[in-house]
C-alpha cells in the first residue's frame, strides 16, 4: 500500500508479515524509547522537541529504510510535523486492520453460513428417511 507524508511517497504492505514484523518492532521500540525519555529531565523546550523528533526519525528509518527522516523532514525537528507523520502512519496501520478484520469476519460469517446450510440439509435429509438405512 501507499502512504503520503509530506508529499512523499512511502511504500509498504501491512499484510505482508516480513514487513509487518518490522513496522511492529519500530513502533514498539518507538513507543518505549519515548516512554523514557519522558522520564528524562532537559534542560530546555526545544532539547525535548529534538528528542522526540529523534525517535521519530529513528522509527521511519526503521521501517520504511534509510534516508526516509530526511526525505520527509528535510532536517527539521519541528515536533508537530514528526508527531502528525507518526499519527499519519498510526491511522493507516489502523485502516489496514480494520479491512483486514472485515474481509475476515466476511468469510467467516460465509464459513458459518454454509456450515449452517450443511447441517439444515443433513437434518432435513435425516427427518424423511434418507440416510438412516431405511428400506423402501
Amino acid at each position: 500500500m501507499e502512504l503520503i507524508i509530506n508529499d512523499v511517497k512511502l511504500e509498504g504492505d501491512l499484510m505482508d508479515a516480513d514487513f509487518m514484523e518490522k513496522f511492529e518492532q519500530s513502533m514498539i521500540k518507538m513507543r518505549d524509547t519515548a516512554q523514557a525519555k519522558k522520564r528524562e529531565n532537559f534542560p530546555t523546550a526545544a532539547a525535548n522537541y529534538r528528542a522526540q523528533c529523534e525517535v521519530v526519525n529513528v522509527c521511519f528509518d526503521e521501517i520504511f529504510g534509510s534516508g526516509t527522516a530526511d526525505r520527509l523532514f528535510h532536517g527539521k525537528m519541528n515536533v508537530m510535523e514528526h508527531l502528525k507523520a507518526i499519527e499519519k502512519v498510526s491511522e493507516w496501520a489502523a485502516s489496514e486492520r480494520k479491512t483486514l478484520n472485515d474481509f475476515t469476519n466476511r468469510y467467516t460469517q460465509r464459513q458459518q453460513a454454509a456450515t449452517r446450510q450443511m447441517q439444515t440439509a443433513q437434518f432435513v435429509s435425516q427427518q424423511h428417511g434418507h440416510g438412516k438405512g431405511k428400506r423402501h
